[in-house]
């Protein structure tokens, strides 16, 4: 989300406070650092140990300590020197006993301390599993603790996007874009000025995306896998075959089949459906002409000359000639299906064709500007792939704008950051031709590549508005660990802690950190109701949807 370089003045401060800090909670001798990944089971033989190395894979790679002690007073070194001695008091980890109920006293105070430590945590991507033991009798606990797990405030309703297509499917016009369980995209029925889009998570490049080769069914001569009439001439089972009638008639025979097969990837539908590749990559547009021509080829190729069932070779099929037509089958198998790839020309155009509707009625309507106002519903999307602010979220950006600031951990200390850099927004080779009104939809459980997204979009200008509720506030970057210093997605100690933990840290254009606070709307709404959340899957037909009735208020007036 996964650049002005700036460096904060505290920076260089808070290292060496931490530093100092750190020195004042271990030992000289513990200062020595090790890898998380590199724990194993070995290294966790008490809860003393579980939480020394929970707390030095957080120390190492959390992101968010120095705005953890803005925000709230988080002492990341404070929380060692009064944990860790109530961790040390618990005994049982590990320890044959029969007493269960201690084993389950300590049990339940682990728990209690892991939640109150991570409670405050305020990356809403971030997560850890943690294994505790509950009883004697191998019995674990394996619970995931993640940030504001203890809050006693109630959970603002949402607007789940099963709920939404319930009643929006009969709100957008005949000959809309639906995919059930995944994306809807219209003209609404009400204003059919306004065309409405909304998916459950961003994988639209995985599902919509049309990925093609330049060119299909060349052969690849380089890999030897290509079948030619001289490899039949030399091959060894055919000049086994000792009877030479025998050996003419089956070599013709086969020959004749070669030939037949190679007439397809020279054929017009193949040369058609190349060109009209040329042609889609160039501009993207989903033409009757490029539907028609992979439907053409895809057809043809599937009634081309049969080369592998047995029952094709009974004429020339004895014993002698048996060897020689089991290599011929092996080689033209690997001539058609390796050599031209023909199952990867099959498939790929089998997929684009599915994936036709999602250009012709909404990418290529709005790159043509045949969109002119927008309804973009992100409410409670849950991100998803960085890739789709490529793919997709590009395709509404006309300038060149910072939208936000990322960084990492420069080293192991809690406050050894990079500096932040800059995220810029650039707009996609096929985006909208000028600037239109675009109305952005969120609720708490927008989050992610939807916040990163309604960042992008609002820093193009005052056309763009977000209605609705606050995000979530999960802006933080995903990725590997080896990529950058910091964060970790992985199992620590065989597993004892598996992390979900974010490698960068962001804020917004303003330089505010928004990590578990969310994009401000620009017109708040307030959630659903209970009796609302109801009505969605009740009455779809009669439901109002407040959110969406002011968007359609704000793109009226445009």
């Amino acid at each position: 989300m996964k650049k002005a370089i700036k460096r904060f003045l505290f920076l260089g401060l808070s290292i060496l406070s931490s530093i100092l800090v750190f020195n004042s909670c271990v030992n000289n001798d513990d200062l020595s650092i090790t890898e998380p990944t590199r724990y194993t089971i070995q290294d966790i033989k008490s809860y003393s140990d579980l939480f020394d190395v929970f707390w030095t894979t957080m120390d190492q790679r959390y992101n968010y300590f120095h705005e953890q002690k803005r925000r709230d007073g988080m002492n990341w070194n404070s929380i060692y020197s009064e944990y860790s001695p109530k961790f040390k008091a618990l005994k049982t980890f590990g320890r044959a006993t029969d007493d269960e109920k201690e084993i389950y006293e300590d049990y339940l105070k682990a728990k209690q301390y892991f939640q109150e430590i991570i409670d405050p945590i305020i990356d809403k991507h971030f997560y850890v599993n943690i294994y505790l033991e509950k009883n004697n009798k191998n019995s674990y606990d394996y619970t995931k603790y993640s940030g504001g797990m203890l809050s006693q405030e109630s959970e603002n309703n949402t607007y789940p996007f099963i709920s939404k297509y319930g009643y929006m499917k009969d709100r957008v016009l005949p000959g809309s874009f639906i995919s059930e369980d995944f994306a809807i995209g219209g003209y609404l029925n009400s204003n059919s000025d306004i065309y409405y889009f909304a998916f459950s998570d961003f994988q639209l490049a995985n599902k919509f995306q049309i990925q093609l080769k330049d060119k299909y069914l060349t052969p690849d001569n380089g890999g030897g896998l290509y079948l030619t009439v001289d490899k039949i001439d030399n091959s060894k089972e055919l000049n086994s075959i000792q009877d030479v009638a025998t050996r003419k008639k089956v070599r013709d025979f086969t020959v004749n089949l070669l030939n037949e097969w190679n007439k397809f990837p020279k054929s017009e539908e193949v040369a058609t459906f190349n060109n009209e590749i040329t042609k889609f990559k160039a501009t993207e547009i989903v033409s009757d002409q490029f539907v028609n021509a992979a439907t053409k080829a895809l057809d043809s190729s599937y009634n081309l000359v049969d080369y592998q069932s047995g029952s094709v070779y009974t004429s020339v099929l004895t014993y002698e000639t048996l060897e020689y037509i089991v290599w011929f089958r092996n080689n033209m198998y690997n001539h058609v299906m390796v050599g031209h790839a023909l199952g990867l020309f099959q498939m790929d155009i089998y997929n684009a064709l599915n994936k036709v509707p999602f250009y012709k009625q909404f990418l290529n309507p709005l790159h043509s500007g045949e969109i002119k106002k927008l309804i973009l519903d992100l409410r409670s999307n849950d991100g998803g792939l960085v890739l789709d602010a490529r793919f997709f979220s590009d395709r509404f950006i006309t300038k060149n704008e910072i939208f936000g600031y990322q960084r990492t951990k420069e080293g192991n200390g809690q406050f050894n950051y990079t500096p932040w850099i800059e995220m810029r927004t650039n707009p996609h080779q096929f985006n909208i031709p000028s600037s239109i009104p675009i109305a952005i939809l969120t609720d708490k459980e927008s989050m992610s590549m939807s916040e990163i997204t309604t960042l992008m979009l609002k820093s193009q200008g005052n056309h763009v508005m977000s209605i609705g509720d606050y995000s979530i506030g999960a802006t933080a970057g995903l990725g590997i660990s080896d990529d950058f210093n910091g964060g970790l997605m992985d199992g620590v100690a065989s597993s004892r802690l598996n992390f979900y933990m974010p490698l960068m840290a962001f804020k917004d254009a303003k330089g505010e950190v928004i990590e578990g606070i969310g994009v401000r709307p620009d017109i708040y709404v307030t959630p659903p109701t209970n009796e609302e959340l109801t009505a969605m899957q009740t009455s779809p037909t009669t439901f109002v949807d407040r959110v969406l009735n002011e968007a359609i208020k704000y793109l009226s007036s445009k």
